[in-house]
């Protein structure tokens, strides 16, 4: 079956490249970038994707299949990196599956092959592995017990690598996300004794020198995130970000179309929603995230890789939902979804906008 799987795919991908022959566009390309990764020709699909985008630099398709093609090459090395762990572990086997999930967000996944590195090997590097993730998931979930785990798990890191400055960089990240300023000045003067003469750590430090005075201590910081549950630095960094990334005027044009019921944005645990109101949006926008949430699931335990795609047809029209690494866009309209509607909502995910209208 794979053989048969293998032998459409290869002439596929022969007929995208003759069509992309004939005539050139962003479509074609990213057809033939498609056609490459579903083929299992990974690395195929991102060159035809950086040729395109060479040609087509605007195109938001490509650039979406980039994202795809990317998150399928890093699932296949995740597969590859638990099968060479259970035959043979080696430290920077460890190293890589701990940044990989990281990096894509699977937290949880990365404190327990921290743990088991530690538990097998007791590795200073898996100390600060693990410290890492508990970082990540302190920043999530924003527990004070967390936080402090956190803070007592990189201190055991330094007992043992006292002048590394990969663990001083993580507790400057730390203190300056819960806003313990003279700490992390603290943070900051270590490191330009580690690697002076940096002009970007020495503003920081002159940055941080300002806010030192009337600085809460670590665990009184710790409480303040708790009480209000946002970080410190989210305010500037949500401000920054709004003029660049509002994903509502893209809504609004999704919704307008006479055809459509309502659009989405769908990030974490809320929802942008327009074209429904009350509570029909909120039990639409509850329904998008749900499906988003068991398909991701679902793909992940199956070994999958991630969802590119969602489609449900029915009496009650269709209800397509693209996904991107952290968010995802949704439209739910009358009949069948549009060309124009689809590229709408390639467009909208992987914007990772600021969210200003909750709802549900």
């Amino acid at each position: 079956m794979k053989f048969v799987q293998k032998f459409v795919g290869k002439n596929r991908v022969k007929a995208a490249r003759q069509e992309l022959a004939k005539n050139p566009s962003p479509m074609n390309y990213a057809q033939l970038a498609r056609e490459c990764a579903t083929a299992g020709m990974v690395r195929e699909a991102l060159r035809v994707c950086e040729e395109g985008l060479q040609s087509y630099p605007g195109s938001s398709e490509l650039k979406r299949m980039v994202q795809r093609a990317t998150r399928i090459e890093r699932d296949e090395r995740l597969r590859e990196l638990k099968r060479e762990l259970a035959e043979a572990p080696r430290p920077a086997l460890w190293r890589e599956m701990c940044e990989i999930l990281l990096k894509t967000g699977q937290i949880a996944r990365a404190e327990q092959y921290a743990a088991d590195w530690f538990k097998q090997t007791e590795d200073v590097e898996a100390r600060l592995a693990y410290s890492h993730a508990l970082i990540e998931r302190y920043l999530t979930d924003r527990g004070r017990e967390t936080g402090r785990r956190a803070f007592s798990a990189l201190d055991e890191v330094m007992k043992h690598l006292p002048r590394d400055p990969r663990a001083w960089k993580l507790r400057l990240k730390l203190c300056s996300s819960i806003g313990a300023w003279r700490e992390a000045r603290r943070c900051a003067a270590q490191l330009l004794g580690l690697e002076p003469g940096d002009p970007a750590l020495e503003a920081r430090f002159r940055s941080l020198d300002s806010m030192a005075d009337g600085s809460p201590s670590i665990d009184d910081a710790l409480l303040a995130v708790e009480r209000t549950g946002h970080l410190a630095n989210e305010k500037a960094n949500a401000d920054a970000g709004a003029g660049s990334a509002d994903v509502r005027p893209a809504l609004r044009r999704l919704a307008a179309d006479p055809g459509v019921h309502a659009a989405f944005y769908v990030r974490g645990g809320t929802a942008l929603v327009q074209g429904a109101k009350g509570a029909t949006a909120e039990r639409a926008a509850r329904t998008v995230r749900t499906i988003l949430q068991s398909s991701r699931t679902a793909a992940r335990r199956l070994g999958l890789g991630q969802v590119a795609k969602i489609q449900i047809e029915g009496g009650f029209g269709t209800l397509a939902v693209a996904p991107g690494e952290m968010d995802a866009g949704a439209l739910w309209c009358k009949g069948t979804l549009s060309y124009e509607n689809e590229r709408g909502l390639i467009d909208i995910a992987g914007l990772d906008a600021p969210m200003s209208e909750v709802h549900g």
